[in-house]
């Protein structure tokens, strides 16, 4: 703050920093650069997790279920985005004992979760896709047997 000797007012300076608005920008063009790189196929992946909560909430399957999902994927998801007291719910209502690091929780609630899904043969998967060179001279014949 400085004063002006002549006035009693206090004036007071603001400086304000300039964040660069292309810096998201350069971050998405970076990211998309790398999924290029990669080769991983994220948009069947989100479609396929987009499907089966579709069919999880036509089902009523967060309602019945301790854990709200069948998929290890959406679960995952949905506990790596959990508050600790939320996750600390959950271990009670799964019927564990909350360990007393959010850690130690979600690593016990994926456990349960992989034995839930042993024990009751629950797992939601897609169609298999087999992979087939259509340039071969037998990729007919092949896709005939795969679709009887």
């Amino acid at each position: 703050m400085e004063t002006d000797e002549n006035n009693s007012e206090e004036v007071e300076i603001v400086v304000a920093k300039e964040e660069p608005a292309n810096d998201t920008e350069k971050q998405k063009a970076s990211m998309e650069e790398f999924i290029v790189a990669d080769g991983k196929q994220r948009d069947e992946k989100e479609e396929e997790i987009k499907q089966v909560r579709e069919l999880e909430d036509l089902l009523g399957i967060e309602q019945m279920n301790p854990f709200k999902t069948l998929d290890k994927d959406i679960f995952e998801q949905n506990l790596s985005s959990m508050s600790v007291a939320d996750v600390s719910n959950m271990c009670q209502n799964v019927g564990i004992n909350p360990p007393p690091y959010v850690n130690q929780m979600k690593k016990a609630l994926a456990t349960a979760f992989d034995l839930y899904a042993r024990k009751h043969n629950v797992t939601v998967q897609g169609q298999a896709k087999p992979i087939i060179d259509k340039s071969s001279p037998d990729y007919d014949s092949v896709v005939r047997l795969f679709k009887d």
